[in-house]
């Protein structure tokens, strides 16, 4: 039985590994696809080049359900507080709130506590501060 590994982006929700197993018979959608996970396992601090900039990237996956990943880059060691509000303001959850190196970082954000729903993360770093939405669908 021949085996073809097939990695697929599905972007709209998780990027995920799939493995695809010919099954043989007529040779029309004889396959039959096994999840090999996500690949995406990096997190905390990666000081192999520091960046010049401070930086908030997009959440991925998004929208999310229940987790997402946040990256961004500080420019020097600086106090950071990293904040998540829901539409009204309210303060949901602080990621960070503590000194950091200069680096690229990612932090994870578990909403399984939440209503489905537009939320915002702001991070603030010395001068630098910068607001991005993320949407939670469950």
């Amino acid at each position: 039985m021949k085996k073809i590994i097939i990695i697929l982006a599905i972007t709209i929700l998780m990027p995920v590994l799939l493995q695809a197993q010919y099954t043989g018979g007529s040779g029309r959608g004889d396959f039959m696809l096994q999840s090999l996970g996500n690949p995406i396992t990096e997190t905390g601090n990666n000081n192999h080049s520091l960046p010049g900039v401070y930086s908030l990237d997009q959440n991925f996956p998004n929208p999310f359900n229940p987790t997402t990943s946040i990256k961004f880059s500080l420019a020097k060691s600086v106090l950071v507080k990293f904040v998540v509000f829901d539409v009204l303001g309210r303060e949901v959850q602080t990621l960070i709130s503590e000194k950091m190196d200069a680096g690229s970082y990612e932090v994870s954000f578990d909403g399984t506590s939440l209503f489905s729903g537009i939320y915002f993360y702001k991070i603030t770093a010395g001068d630098f501060s910068q607001v991005r939405k993320m949407v939670l669908i469950k």
